[in-house]
């Protein structure tokens, strides 16, 4: 069975017998994105049921982090942190200490204070202008993991900064991920694939199986895929410049943006990342579009990550590095 990254979404509920077991296949849209079930089970109320609970998780998730909603718990964080500590519940502490490690573990590469960069730029892709330097100099001040303050005994959150605004976009949907699937297998659930926008994991494989395929898309063809894995127990996530992006006079800026510079990561086509969860593949796509072939390489070495694709340059020159954790799950010919 093949799975795109992103995938190309059914919007039907399918159910088929195989090997004595149920494939129930659901797609709904929320947090701004489409999220699919691939489950099989012994009795479809069993799927359902767990359709039914991972989807009122997620409703709860998108209450706690997302950035387009007012009411949202991250929309009174941004608002208020600066000027004190905000209460907020535990999962909330949880997620952005995690988000606060990835950081330490990339050096930068990868944070969660770059909201107002973001805004910097889509705005900017508004008005057809690139920024000023002014103006990403002045978001700069307005950047930076370190700024945050969590009191884990008070449950609360404050900025050590007037101006510093949170963004979980590189992190959430992976996070959302693993969520749902503790949920799944609570139920009993051991096979099936979960995908959120293109952040996947992976339960058992299917009896008989290599695995769930999982073909990656060319960044340079919007209908052809570049590459298959196999994988099953394991997080994937794909980041790059071919989907989401802020276009300028014409140029197609990433939507990545680099902390350390400010401004959009160039080069990097695409990132694939295969790690034990589908948050930790979430953060590190993100992290290794901005540190770069080499970096990534170095990194992924030392940390055990447990599969990298690389496309280095653009659609005229360009290359493909794969990490021998990589090359392992790769389709066989």
């Amino acid at each position: 069975m093949k799975i795109f990254l992103p995938l190309l979404l059914i919007l039907l509920t399918i159910s088929c017998y195989q090997h004595n077991e149920i494939l129930h296949v659901r797609t709904f849209f929320i947090m701004g994105s489409e999220f699919e079930y691939k489950l099989y089970c012994k009795n479809k109320s069993r799927c359902e049921k767990a359709v039914r609970e991972s989807q009122e998780r997620l409703n709860e998730i998108d209450y706690l982090f997302s950035n387009y909603r007012e009411d949202s718990v991250l929309a009174g964080v941004n608002r208020n942190a600066a000027t004190g500590p905000v209460t907020v519940p535990t999962e909330f502490i949880y997620l952005t200490q995690q988000s606060i490690d990835y950081s330490e573990l990339t050096k930068g590469a990868f944070d969660i204070s770059v909201g107002k960069l973001f805004e910097l730029w889509k705005k900017s892709s508004k008005t057809n202008q690139v920024p000023e330097k002014s103006q990403i100099e002045s978001a700069l001040k307005c950047t930076g993991y370190k700024k945050i303050r969590l009191n884990k005994v008070n449950n609360t959150v404050s900025f050590d900064s007037d101006c510093l605004e949170l963004d979980y976009g590189a992190i959430g949907k992976g996070y959302a991920v693993d969520e749902v699937v503790k949920i799944v297998k609570s139920h009993g659930i051991k096979k099936g694939l979960i995908n959120f926008s293109g952040n996947i994991y992976a339960l058992d494989k299917q009896t008989g199986e290599k695995g769930w395929e999982v073909g990656i898309n060319d960044p340079f063809s919007n209908s052809s895929v570049i590459d298959f894995i196999n994988i099953d127990n394991l997080g994937v996530a794909t980041s790059g410049d071919y989907e989401k992006y802020f276009l300028i006079n014409g140029k197609r800026y990433s939507h990545i943006i680099d902390p350390g510079t400010g401004y959009p990561v160039e080069n990097l086509s695409s990132v694939t990342v295969l790690a034990d969860s589908a948050t930790k593949a979430d953060a590190l796509a993100t992290a290794f579009s901005v540190m770069g072939r080499e970096k990534t390489e170095e990194f992924a070495g030392i940390n055990n990550v447990r599969g990298v694709m690389i496309i280095d340059g653009d659609r005229s020159n360009y290359e493909v590095y794969k990490s021998p954790g990589f090359k392992s799950v790769q389709e066989a010919d």
